[in-house]
């Protein structure tokens, strides 16, 4: 499924507040590209590519980490996933947290979108990973903060969240309900979903 497949809506009940990172300087290029890197349209996600005067000429004494992000024409590769519109900037997320189901790529955001369309979810309440199954395969899972105590309003939470990420990706994933406001942010508040999973494989979530 290539990211031609997704594109931000305009407008809706349910959203995702995207930051406007504003506009390139004059002397900058910036392009989204596929993973095919070929450019896309305004508002479709993908690879945010810059080139320009201040972008680096690569990694010191690693010519192998140089070539995975910057190309013989100068473009770096940003590793930032993003959409353009009406000439600005918009970062969704970073292409490390790219969950990889069966050989399939994922983006995060759409599950969580998905799921915080959900009455009792809000914005930036969950976070959807990959994390080791059987013979280290990688399973979906999505951590969810939930507010709710009663245990069948939990369990009836958790059975809806499996059927709106099935219906995204066709497969149900692992539900982990952790308490409010214990999903990570970074300093600008932004969610660390790597962050969330290494405390979740560390006990550190409950």
């Amino acid at each position: 499924k290539t990211v031609r497949d997704h594109k931000i809506k305009e407008n809706g009940t349910n959203y995702r507040e995207v930051v406007n990172c504003g506009t390139p300087l004059p002397e900058y290029e910036l392009e989204i590209r596929d993973e095919h890197d070929d450019p896309l349209l305004e508002r479709e996600i993908g690879r945010v590519c810059v080139r320009g005067p201040s972008v680096m000429t690569g990694y010191y004494l690693d010519e192998e980490a140089t070539r995975q992000c910057l190309s013989s024409d100068g473009w770096l590769d940003t590793g930032d996933i993003g959409y353009m519109a009406e000439g600005s900037l918009y970062i969704i997320g970073r292409i490390k947290d790219l969950i990889i189901i069966n050989g399939k790529n994922h983006w995060p955001h759409d599950i969580e979108w998905a799921v915080e369309k959900l009455p009792e979810l809000r914005s930036g309440d969950s976070a959807a990973i990959s994390i080791p199954g059987v013979n280290d395969e990688e399973i979906p899972a999505i951590l969810v903060q939930c507010r709710k105590r009663d245990e069948k309003d939990r369990i009836d939470l958790e059975k809806r969240i499996k059927t709106e990420v099935q219906a995204v990706i066709g497969k149900a994933p692992k539900v982990i309900l952790v308490p409010p406001r214990s999903l990570p942010r970074t300093s600008s508040g932004k969610l660390s979903r790597v962050k969330a999973r290494r405390q979740y494989l560390e006990g550190q979530l409950f």
